[in-house]
């Protein structure tokens, strides 16, 4: 269970970390970087930065890795 949390951690946070990084050089390339979570076809558009999910993943990625160092 250990290693498994540990591998799930070190996952999620270099997800994180690529979604950050994409957001950032999607900005300088004047792209905006996001993903609609509503329904296009009612013309519901949410979006949420690329920043936001890789934060969401980031912390998720540590969270799992203390709890693994701490089984």
């Amino acid at each position: 269970m250990r290693k498994l949390f540990s591998w799930l951690g070190v996952a999620g946070l270099a997800a994180g970390l690529l979604l950050i990084a994409a957001n950032v050089i999607m900005h300088f390339m004047g792209v905006s970087a996001s993903y609609n979570i509503g329904d296009p076809s009612k013309f519901e558009f949410r979006l949420i930065s690329f920043w936001h999910i890789g934060l969401a993943l980031a912390c998720i990625g540590l969270l799992l890795g203390l709890v693994s160092r701490r089984l």
